[in-house]
This record gives structure tokens, C-alpha cells and sequence, in this order.
């Protein structure tokens, strides 16, 4: 005999324990369903604790992207405030706070942005590599300035919006103008232990923010089982079948469960589940572990030449304060010689930024993955997607981590029509830990100092 759930969530990272939560929240009764030994260990476990309020996406002449990120903070503030972690608020001046606790999801330091001037030898027209890579230099020389200009005044009206305002931030602060534009957001680095020429990078103090992506997990798990929610662990669907009646009955790994909807968040395994498999795309990216830390900043190189770029995050695990290093390098996973020409693209770069890396106990690489549909004829990809796959199913991708929030809201709006519910009721961390894991870094550095602990 099958059990029976309103709502069966296959896959549990960020996004499926966000939409679970949402729904179980609404007192709907919810399956998660997640084939490893705990929830949110495969793309959730290897993000490298970025939470984006849209800065870094201040430099892309669309709107859209900028503005979905600004809903998501709103989106956050509205029906997130009954965690204590999630430490999002107004203060009296009207400007985002970030009070720290020892549960609080965000840490109050501002991710800094080292914008490349033109004098920069990312811009040397005499160095190329045929005549599509020259073309590509004339036209970034040629729009960058444009570009950082736009930045700046994104910048500038964030800085300067009221919370408390009656227009909401998602729609004034993306339409920033020539007006909002000043000098006075921009100043020289003076970040000594990196090897970025101060002549040729000015810096900007983002509004992006670290992450304690592991106290976000534990805290929705612990609404997830507040609401009387269900986890399932080493459960690896094998197929779904529709029954007579329209419910849907889910199988795999011994375990077979009915449900009214059922919702797929299966990351990188999402094309098993889809009619037409080459809807979804797999990208991945390494990223650097270093311990020590190798600098104390959290910052990002922003250049028109992605491959150029770097970013630096450095996290702590048990007292160990490490570096989690990242840039725009990517590659097919199923080309294994273009993952290792991107692992050792991005140890160059780094090796050239970080002076102290060549001194580090270890460095080790990983990869992360991210995961896209192709758009349809009228669809909208605002970094995170849901689709209906077939009756009661549906599809979903969070495009990033900090975006399951406001998929998890679209998602339960969209097929149930209702406003979600705010009230949470969280059990105690201890209920939590037959579920949840480190993420990948944070294993990686204790791993490799286990016999300092």
C-alpha cells in the first residue's frame, strides 16, 4: 500500500527543500524525495556561498535579471520573516540591516567589485588570438565604460533607496539613469594581499553578500518538519506513472508514493524526467579551495572578458578560515578535456592574483554544476524556470541558489492559485541532522586537516 501526499517534491537541494517547505507550510501534505544520503548535497552543496542581491547583475544592460534578484530580497522579507536566521531587515533609516546572530543565514560583508580601468592589458589590442577574439576586444573597449557608468548609477540608487518607500525596489532601482551617476561610489582598491594593479581597478562596495548556506538548509528543513512535512533519503526514483484517477504514483529504490502533484527539482538529472531530454543544459564550473585563506576580502575582478574574471569568498568550518575561489571558466561536463582545460585556466588566474596560494597547505579543485531549460515560444527565464512537464507535473530549475525563495513562492502560486502562508513553525536543530551534510568546500577543508582537529 502506497502512502499518499497533496504534493510529492522529487529531488531535495535548495529549490525542492524550498518548495516543500512552502507547501507544507500551506498545510498541504508533502513528500521530499532525495536519492542521496542527505538533502542538498549535489549543485546546493558546491555553490560557493555567493548570496546575490543583484549587484554583480548591475553591469548587464537588461533589466530583468537585476529586477527578479531585488523581487527575490522582497519576496524574502514578505514570507521569510518568521525564521530568526533570516536576518533581512529595515532600519530606521530605511536601509537594508543585517543583524548577526548565531542562526543568521547572511553575513554583513559586503562582496567588493574591482572594476578593470581601459588601461588595463585585458584591453591591449595587440594581443588576440584571431580575428573574432580581436573584433570582441574592440567592441568591449568600446562599451565598457558605458557599461560601468550603469553599474555605478545601479549602484548609486540602491545605496540610496528608502525600504520603507511606497514604489518597490524591484522596479525603481533597475531603472537607474545618467542622473544617478557619481564618482563618489567609486574609489582605489587598496587590498594588499591580492595583485591587482590599484592603477589599473577602481573599487566598488557591492550589495551582495556571504552566505551561511548550511544554516538556510537546516532552517527550512526544520520548518519542512515543523509542518509535518516527510523526508525521504537514498530514494532514487525510477519512473512516474499516472493513474486513472490523475494522481500521479512515484517509484524507485523499494518505496512507491501517490500524489495529487507531483514537482521535479532534479538538478542535473532533470532531462530523465522530461519529454525531450536535450531541454536541459549542464554547465560545469571549478572552483578553488585554498587553506589558509589567501586573502581576507570577499571581492570579484569584473571584467568584459569573462575568462579574465575571479572571485574570492572565504568561508570558515571549525575554527578554519579558507578561500573558495571562482571566475567565469565552464565547460561541457561531458568533455572531460574541457572541464581540465577550465580547472587549469582558473588555477593560473588565481595563481596570479593570490600570492599567497603558492604558501597554502592545499589547494583542490572541484565542480559545480548548473543546470538550464530551453526556453519555449513565450516563456520567461528570469534565472529560474518552472514548467509543466504533463498533467499535475511540474518542472523546475532555481538557476541559482539564492533564487529558490522566490521559485519556491511562484511555484506554489502557480499551481494552486493561493497566497502562501507566513507563520513557520520550526522543530529543533537536532530534529534536522538524519538529513543534512556539509557542503562540498566546507568537507574538502576538514578532510584535509583532520588530523588538526
Amino acid at each position: 500500500m502506497s502512502e499518499r501526499y497533496d504534493v510529492a517534491v522529487i529531488g531535495g537541494g535548495i529549490a525542492g527543500l524550498a518548495i516543500a517547505e512552502m507547501f507544507a507550510r500551506a498545510g498541504r501534505s508533502v513528500a521530499l524525495i532525495e536519492k542521496n544520503h542527505a538533502l542538498c548535497q549535489e549543485a546546493s552543496a558546491s555553490q560557493h556561498g555567493w548570496f546575490h542581491f543583484g549587484s554583480l547583475y548591475s553591469i548587464f544592460p537588461q533589466n530583468h535579471f537585476l529586477r527578479t534578484l531585488i523581487r527575490n530580497i522582497e519576496n524574502l522579507m514578505e514570507c521569510y520573516a518568521g525564521f530568526e536566521g533570516m536576518n533581512i531587515r529595515i532600519g530606521r533609516n530605511g536601509q537594508l540591516a543585517f543583524p548577526q546572530n548565531l542562526a543568521s543565514w547572511l553575513r554583513d560583508q559586503p562582496i567588493e567589485y574591482l572594476l578593470i580601468t581601459r588601461k588595463d592589458p585585458d584591453f591591449d589590442l595587440r594581443d588576440y588570438a584571431g580575428l573574432s577574439n580581436l573584433g570582441r576586444k574592440i567592441f568591449f573597449t568600446a562599451t565598457w565604460e558605458m557599461a560601468v557608468k550603469q553599474f555605478i548609477s545601479r549602484h548609486n540608487r540602491f545605496w540610496k533607496y528608502d525600504w520603507r518607500g511606497k514604489v518597490p525596489a524591484s522596479e525603481w532601482i533597475p531603472r537607474a539613469g545618467w542622473l544617478d551617476y557619481s564618482r563618489d561610489v567609486m574609489t582605489e582598491h587598496d587590498l594588499k594581499d591580492i595583485s591587482l594593479s590599484p592603477y589599473t581597478h577602481k573599487r566598488v562596495v557591492g550589495y551582495d553578500r556571504p552566505m551561511m548556506a548550511h544554516r538556510i538548509i537546516i532552517d527550512l528543513t526544520r520548518a519542512l518538519l515543523g509542518a509535518g512535512g516527510r523526508i525521504f533519503t537514498n530514494t532514487e526514483v525510477e519512473n512516474i506513472e499516472k493513474l486513472p484517477s490523475g494522481e500521479m504514483m512515484i517509484h524507485g529504490a523499494g518505496r512507491s508514493v501517490r500524489a495529487g502533484q507531483v514537482v521535479i527539482s532534479a538538478g542535473k538529472w532533470l532531462g530523465r524526467f522530461l519529454p525531450r531530454a536535450e531541454d536541459v543544459k549542464v554547465v560545469a564550473s571549478p572552483l578553488l579551495v585554498a587553506y589558509p585563506a589567501v586573502s581576507e576580502h570577499h571581492f570579484v575582478r569584473m571584467t568584459p572578458f569573462v575568462e579574465k574574471s575571479v572571485n574570492h569568498i572565504w568561508h570558515e568550518v571549525r575554527g578554519r578560515r579558507y578561500s573558495l575561489i571562482g571566475g567565469g571558466y565552464y565547460a561541457d561536463p561531458n568533455d572531460a578535456q574541457a572541464v581540465a582545460r577550465a580547472v587549469e585556466d582558473l588555477k593560473r588566474m588565481a595563481s596570479r592574483v593570490f600570492p599567497a596560494l603558492e604558501r597554502a597547505r592545499f589547494v583542490q579543485s572541484y565542480l559545480g554544476y548548473k543546470t538550464e531549460v530551453t526556453a519555449r515560444p513565450g516563456e520567461r527565464n528570469y534565472q529560474y524556470f518552472i514548467r509543466q512537464a504533463d498533467d499535475n507535473v511540474w518542472a523546475v530549475v532555481p538557476g541559482k541558489f539564492t533564487l529558490s525563495f522566490s521559485l519556491a513562492l511562484d511555484t506554489f502560486r502557480r499551481i494552486t492559485g493561493e497566497e502562501p502562508a507566513r507563520a513557520v513553525r520550526l522543530v529543533p536543530a537536532e530534529e534536522t541532522q538524519a538529513y543534512l551534510d556539509f557542503t562540498e568546500h566546507a568537507r574538502i577543508v576538514m578532510e584535509n586537516t583532520a588530523e588538526a582537529a
